[in-house]
């Protein structure tokens, strides 16, 4: 009987553990693709009588409460210049933004470069289908950092710039926000006050987040039916002192978050 019972085992296992391998790895290949993945997420975390939604489209169809936005490509370092006002489809603007950036819609990312960003953009809309108006906060962090193989304690977020710009202005109006990591040292913030092209730039709130928009300082009563408009875009500034050959290897995963109540 002994035996009998031992055999059974042999034949159960020989099935049991190639399945249980195959499923593993299953779980680790996506565990990799989604590291290797790096998208841009915009989130949307409702009370429940709120209906938010978000787009890509002007039309406002294809509304998710999670957008993900694909990263085709790797960063190099740039510097915008707003004196550089050319725009969109007229001529070649040299890498730089074009001064109608936020008026064109879903991704609209500027390369330098096959598979090399200058600047990572996309514009989209937050819309309120709920039955009234809802204040909305808005959240921009820093979910992950993939710090490379440098011994130095410079890293890829005090580089990147991140600008927001609310509706569609041009750029040369002046209405966006860039943010920046607060520079360690009294040395590089003057480096950075003598040579950066470009001021309307304030402090990540703290090293995971880069700012937060919530109560006073939210979206008041969004009325019901009303629509919000936002472009993203980010670069690595070629200008800020930390932008050097250690951060190559590094990686990081950005997100929005908006919550309605």
């Amino acid at each position: 009987m002994r035996w009998t019972k031992r055999l059974k085992w042999i034949r159960i296992s020989k099935i049991v553990i190639p399945i249980a391998l195959a499923i593993s790895l299953v779980f680790a290949g996506f565990t990799v693709y989604a590291h290797r993945a790096n998208n841009f997420v915009v989130r949307i975390n409702n009370d429940e009588d709120v209906k938010l939604s978000l787009t890509l489209n002007r039309d406002l169809s294809g509304q998710t409460s999670r957008l993900v936005v694909p990263v085709d490509g790797y960063f190099e370092d740039v510097t915008y210049e707003p004196n550089k006002r050319l725009l969109y489809g007229q001529k070649q603007y040299d890498d730089n933004l074009p001064d109608d950036i936020a008026k064109q819609d879903g991704i609209h990312s500027i390369y330098s470069g096959r598979n090399e960003f200058a600047f990572y953009s996309f514009s989209f809309w937050l819309v309120n289908n709920s039955e009234r108006a809802v204040d909305v906060d808005m959240t921009f962090k820093i979910d992950e950092m993939v710090t490379g193989s440098n011994k130095t304690d410079i890293h890829i977020d005090e580089a990147v710039r991140v600008m927001i710009i609310d509706d569609e202005p041009l750029l040369s109006d002046e209405t966006y926000t860039v943010y920046k990591k607060a520079e360690k040292s009294e040395e590089n913030q003057k480096l950075l006050e003598s040579n950066v092209k470009y001021d309307r730039t304030v402090d990540f709130v703290s090293d995971m987040c880069v700012f937060e928009r919530a109560g006073l300082m939210g979206y008041k009563n969004v009325a019901k039916g009303a629509t919000l408009r936002f472009t993203v875009v980010i670069w690595l500034e070629g200008w800020d002192p930390e932008c050097i050959d250690e951060i190559l290897e590094e990686d990081l995963k950005m997100s929005i978050d908006f919550a309605g109540h």
